[in-house]
């Protein structure tokens, strides 16, 4: 057992300790401050990233404005070589990376409201749905053709593509209700 020593002395070394703890205590306080502030910083930098990416590509912008005037049409039979076509994947892949942080919670949906307009318009757009389920056809057909690497692995039947962006969607929808 440890001796009590009820004596009412204060010596230096507990007055070390003590500022010692303090100290620590404080020190402690003002890291979680600091990364609470650097994982703001970290967050805005990416939504300005994202937003700046989105806003300054010409490309996307007018397939943007042609989604939104319901003139793009998807015609599976002109896929091969249609620039359109590669613009509306890079956009889905923008969406998949928003969809994924928030998937991740790096990011919260409330976060990304700055740019929900044009996030519903594109995945809400009739002919982006056809696309996304020609792709779904697509990916099953090419998942289905390839052999499972191994007996462990199945060969998933069900896989969908840009389901981060079709996560996101979801997302929005449901925290505006």
């Amino acid at each position: 057992m440890f001796p009590l020593d009820p004596s009412p002395e204060i010596k230096i070394g507990d007055i070390f300790t003590l500022v010692g703890l303090l100290f620590a205590g404080v020190s402690l306080l003002v890291t979680a401050y600091q990364l609470r502030i650097n994982s703001r910083v970290q967050k805005a930098q990416f939504l300005l990233d994202i937003t700046d990416r989105y806003f300054s590509d010409s490309e996307i912008r007018s397939l943007f404005y042609k989604l939104d005037h319901r003139e793009f049409v998807f015609d599976e039979n002109n896929v091969r070589g249609n620039n359109e076509l590669r613009t509306l994947d890079k956009l889905l892949y923008i969406l998949d990376v928003i969809g994924r942080m928030v998937r991740m919670k790096t990011i919260t949906v409330e976060e990304v409201n700055i740019l929900r307009f044009q996030i519903l318009r594109v995945l809400d757009n009739h002919e982006t749905n056809k696309y996304l389920n020609w792709l779904d056809r697509s990916y099953t057909s090419v998942e289905t053709a390839r052999p499972a690497i191994s007996n462990d692995v199945p060969v998933s039947k069900k896989q969908k593509a840009h389901t981060d962006a079709r996560f996101l969607r979801q997302r929005l929808i449901k925290s505006n209700q």
